[in-house]
């Protein structure tokens, strides 16, 4: 008995390793998936606090290269800064395609709470547009607000119409 006790013991312990191992294969799988999958360099456009763009090179596996994968990057990167221009709760609801121009819809939060003087709105709508045009075919990128056209975001910037990407605001050390 005390050898079949000592047996059960033995294969509870084993079945209870199988069930981890299933449980965070998935996990595990996808972050390894991640390191041999295919990426694309792109480079996210940092709105400075005092106007320009600072630009971060960054992987981007080709599967996440989606308009949101290039929001969550911008953000993320934005975000060590504490002076980052883009407010930490814009939240971006859509993004879609028309023709060659990016609609993209951000949450009201990308307006409020904020004074932006002519180059901070500059610095912030370019970040946007420079990050966001680098998708595959698009030319333009037209900003919304809640997904209604709004004139501009602080009265600087024409956001009536779809804009195209201006490299030259990009900061050189």
């Amino acid at each position: 008995m005390n050898r079949s006790y000592k047996e059960v013991i033995g294969w509870l312990f084993l079945a209870s390793l199988l069930l981890v191992a299933i449980a965070w294969g998935g996990r595990l799988w996808n972050t390894i998936s991640w390191y041999f999958e295919p990426k694309t360099d792109i480079q996210l456009y940092i709105a400075a606090p005092g106007g320009g763009l600072e630009v971060i090179d960054v992987q981007v596996a080709n599967s996440r290269f989606n308009a949101k994968r290039l929001w969550e990057e911008l953000m993320r990167a934005s975000g060590h800064s504490s002076e980052s221009l883009l407010p930490t709760g814009a939240k971006l609801l859509e993004a879609r395609e028309e023709g060659s121009t990016l609609v993209v819809s951000f949450s009201g939060e990308l307006v409020r709470g904020q004074y932006l003087g002519s180059d901070q709105e500059i610095a912030l709508v370019y970040s946007i547009v420079n990050t966001m045009a680098q998708l595959p075919g698009i030319e333009s990128v037209r900003i919304l607000i809640e997904g209604h056209t709004v004139e501009s975001l602080a009265d600087h910037v024409d956001l009536t119409a779809p804009l195209e990407p201006d490299l030259t605001l990009a900061v050189t050390d």
